[in-house]
Parts: structure tokens; C-alpha cells; sequence
């Protein structure tokens, strides 16, 4: 089956997490014979300090595979991945069964807001 436009947009979800000093699961695994389609992400500054970030993949093997390394964000700051605007049908990132997302800052006691705009599709 080919998913067209409209069905991609009744699947879209968007999820917004605090990420930490520790890594952080911006959502759980994928479920086995599952892809998750990542098509933006957005982090927002905490009006404190200026922080990076850091978002990795959780692989199936239990090893992290770094996908945006630093991302610097001022306090007032707010960046987008892709920048400018995204495309539902274009994934910037994509997770198959049993991987997961993961983001770190690297200032200790300090947050950042991160939101995604995802959509999943079964096989």
C-alpha cells in the first residue's frame, strides 16, 4: 500500500520532551516490523544560558549512532531541523523496529524543550 498526503497527515503525531544532562528518550522503541518517520524537530532555548544538544539513535544493538552533534541554542534561541520548514513526506530521520531517539544536553542542571513531528507505519 502507498500512503498518500492525506493519510500521512491523519498519522503525523507531535511529542515534546524536556532533555537533560543525562540522555533522555524522546519516545519509547519503535515496535518490531514498525518504522517511525521523523520529519522535524524543534528545540527551544531556557532563557538561561546558552546550551547544546546533542540527538543520537538508540540502534537494536545497544549502540548510539550520533545524528546532530552540537546543536549550540541560545537562551532566547529556537532552532529547527530542517531549518526553515519540513515536508511530512521527507523524513529528516527514520527508526525501524527496536531503535529509539535519544537527546543529552551538555550543561548540568540545565533543560531544553524538544518537539517532534513524527508519523509511523506498519509492515
Amino acid at each position: 500500500m502507498v500512503l498518500q498526503k492525506e493519510d500521512v497527515w491523519e498519522r503525523l503525531k507531535t511529542d515534546s520532551v524536556w532533555v537533560t544532562n543525562a540522555r533522555t528518550a524522546l519516545f519509547a522503541a519503535v515496535a518490531e516490523r514498525q518504522f517511525r518517520y521523523v520529519v522535524g524537530i524543534w528545540v527551544s532555548g531556557n532563557m538561561q544560558v546558552t546550551t547544546t544538544v546533542e540527538l543520537e539513535k538508540l540502534e537494536e544493538d545497544d549502540s548510539y549512532t550520533m545524528k546532530w552533534s552540537p546543536i549550540p541554542v541560545a537562551p532566547a534561541d529556537f532552532r529547527q531541523i530542517p531549518k526553515g520548514s519540513y515536508s511530512i513526506i521527507d523524513p529528516i530521520v527514520t527508526f525501524e523496529g527496536g531503535t529509539s531517539f535519544y537527546g543529552k544536553t551538555d550543561v548540568v542542571g540545565m533543560s531544553l524543550n524538544i518537539s517532534l513531528a513524527y508519523w509511523d507505519w506498519d509492515i
